[in-house]
């Protein structure tokens, strides 16, 4: 049964996963990717312990492993692995339960004095936790006193029903990973629109522990509020560059990978040859052309896993949010599809893909999905009008990420290249 997770996508004033049910099992012969000092390997397989003793298998999720401690300690520690990697978000989540032995410091909101607390609204669903900061290893980085949101922190209470956006995922296995890792092209999770004003559905303050009702959104300073780690490091912190390996359909158990710290910095992280740098407008967002209509407002996520557009290939009859293309014949088939997508510099890159039959492709024990595809109308939040290119765009991809205000490649961020 492959695990339910439409999008890890934020869908805040900064900013769809997937899955469905479903013999034979293809390894992928792909080695293990060599790790350099300025990065940290991934994975993309069938995720934590907790959904596979479970009988419950991820889809094109992207996993690593961190190191966390308590603020100044190096034995209050401990190591976490299969937390999501995703490009559309930003900020480092962690549930509650992943970090026993190691205890964050609360970040207090200086008008209050009470503990701030965060809520994230995501495409398919919402978390809610405190804010603390922990000492935070990459790799072989080091990142001290980071904040971070701690999602299903008892401490919080319920969240307020300005926070609620579609079902909780406070814990594991509705999360689907051990946290996240947010690494997209902003600075902070909700940035100025946050510092300068309350904005439901963001940062909030609890006169007591019980939550829910009596909490209020708060105005938070720009240093308090959950940033990209990747900004916080002393060198190559401009960006990030994914390197995944090609995956043929209809796909594999696991692949490894890696992703570089910074975007231009070192020889190992230059976008070469042929890669287009489109830069992004204020949202994070270009153009893209499929099947003859434009979208605006559309992106590319690793925290999704499939394809996401609006056309007339049939969905999956036993779960709508994937497509199932089939021949006139009613076997299942793959569908070819070609985005053209154009930054806000005019600069346009075009690919194509496959859209495979979900329910074929999921006839197997892979997690590793190349053409896994479905409609945007089946994300939650207003998102059906954009196409979200999702994790199987970055198989077989040199992907570059830029941060805003910082420049590389010919351009200032936020952009992207590949």
């Amino acid at each position: 049964m492959l695990l339910v997770s439409l999008s890890l996508s934020l869908l805040t004033s900064c900013g769809g996963s997937g899955g469905g049910g479903s013999s034979s099992s293809t390894t992928s012969t792909t080695p293990v990717a060599t790790v350099q000092p300025n990065s940290f390997a991934v994975t993309v397989d069938g995720g934590p312990s907790v959904l596979t003793s479970a009988g419950d298998l991820a889809a094109n999720t992207l996993y690593a492993t961190i190191t966390v401690c308590t603020p100044g300690s190096t034995t209050a520690c401990r190591t976490i692995d299969h937390v999501q990697v995703d490009t559309g978000s930003v900020g480092l989540r962690l549930i509650a339960s992943t970090i026993s032995g190691a205890t964050p410091t609360a970040v207090i909101e200086p008008n209050s004095g009470r503990p701030l607390l965060e809520c994230v609204q995501f495409a398919d669903g919402y978390s809610w936790g405190s804010v603390g900061t922990m000492d935070v290893t990459l790799g072989s980085r080091k990142i001290s006193s980071l904040p971070i949101h701690v999602i299903g922190d008892p401490a919080a209470g319920t969240a307020p029903s300005t926070c609620v956006s579609g079902p909780a995922e406070n814990t594991v296995s509705d999360f689907g990973a051990n946290g996240v890792i947010g690494i997209g092209n902003f600075i902070q999770d909700c940035g100025p629109a946050c510092a300068a004003s309350a904005i439901a559905g963001t940062y909030y303050t609890c006169p007591t522990s019980a939550g829910g009702s009596t909490c209020s959104a708060t105005v938070v300073a720009l240093a308090r509020q959950v940033p990209n780690p990747v900004t916080l490091l002393t060198a190559d912190n401009n960006g990030v560059v994914i390197q995944l390996p090609a995956v043929a359909s209809p796909g594999v158990t696991t692949i490894s990978g890696t992703v570089l710290f910074g975007v231009a910095t070192q020889s190992d992280n230059v976008v070469t040859g042929s890669a287009r740098v489109l830069t992004l407008d204020s949202q994070g967002t270009f153009t893209a052309a499929i099947a003859g209509a434009s979208y605006t407002g559309s992106f590319i996520d690793s925290g999704s896993n499939a394809y996401f557009f609006a056309s007339n290939i049939q969905t999956c009859a036993d779960a709508s949010y994937f497509y199932c293309p089939v021949t006139s014949s009613n076997a299942a088939t793959s569908v070819p599809e070609t985005v053209i997508a154009t930054g806000s510099n005019g600069v346009s890159a075009t690919f194509t893909f496959n859209v495979d039959n979900a329910d074929q492709i999921f006839a197997s024990n892979n997690t590793v999905f190349p053409g896994l595809a479905g409609p945007s109308g089946s994300l939650l939040n207003g998102t059906a009008g954009v196409v979200d290119v999702g994790l199987p765009f970055f198989y077989g991809r040199t992907v570059a990420v830029l941060i805003e205000n910082s420049s590389a490649l010919g351009v200032t961020g936020p952009a992207v290249a590949f």
